[in-house]
């Protein structure tokens, strides 16, 4: 397996994992997850309980977006999306570097939040205050719709792969139609 092809796979591993979040946290906004956490008779729920069931929605969030930055960090040690798909996919520059612009203003204040509050967490307030300025920085609707678009971009480039895999003309032509369809979505990032 090509290091390219190796990094791919690792980054699907990692988007997949993404899209679980994605999946639990908007499961938890609309009501169809309900936390186990408490697992008690009416009766038997104490405050501490109730504090846990309400503290989900954040710590998913949180989570979420850590996650997030996690699949477009622009390390050399880090998986970031964008280089991977320019060296996989390098006829699809155009799409890949639009969305990368879209993106690149929020990456700083999305490594901040998830060194300060995702992943590796703060030792004051002080500090844990510089990780919430992403949101004081861009619009939930901003960071919201970036990573819709870089979920689109990724689910149109896997289909892409597979068509070429199955060497399947159809398929590719979907896949041609969604990437050229992100392509324009995401260039309404910038007017949120």
């Amino acid at each position: 397996m090509s290091e390219i092809d190796q990094e791919h796979f690792l980054f699907v591993k990692r988007f997949m994992q993404f899209n679980n979040i994605w999946t639990v946290y908007f499961d938890f906004l609309s009501g169809r997850y309900v936390p186990s956490i408490p697992a008690k008779r009416a009766e038997e729920i104490t405050e501490a309980d109730t504090t846990i069931t309400t503290e989900m929605g954040p710590t998913l969030m949180f989570l979420l977006h850590a996650f997030f930055f996690s699949l477009i960090e622009d390390s050399s040690d880090g998986i970031d999306a964008f280089r991977i798909w320019r060296g996989k996919f390098p006829e699809e520059i155009v799409a890949i570097s639009a969305l990368e612009n879209e993106i690149a203003p929020l990456r700083a204040d999305l490594r901040i939040f998830r060194n300060k509050l995702g992943f590796h967490g703060s030792r004051s307030f002080q500090q844990e205050s510089k990780g919430l300025e992403l949101f004081g920085n861009h619009s939930p609707a901003k960071l919201m719709e970036a990573m819709k678009c870089f979920k689109a971009l990724s689910a149109a480039l896997l289909e892409k792969d597979m068509a070429q895999q199955e060497k399947s003309t159809e398929r590719l032509q979907k896949a041609r139609l969604r990437i050229d369809s992100v392509e324009r979505r995401c260039q309404s990032i910038s007017n949120m």
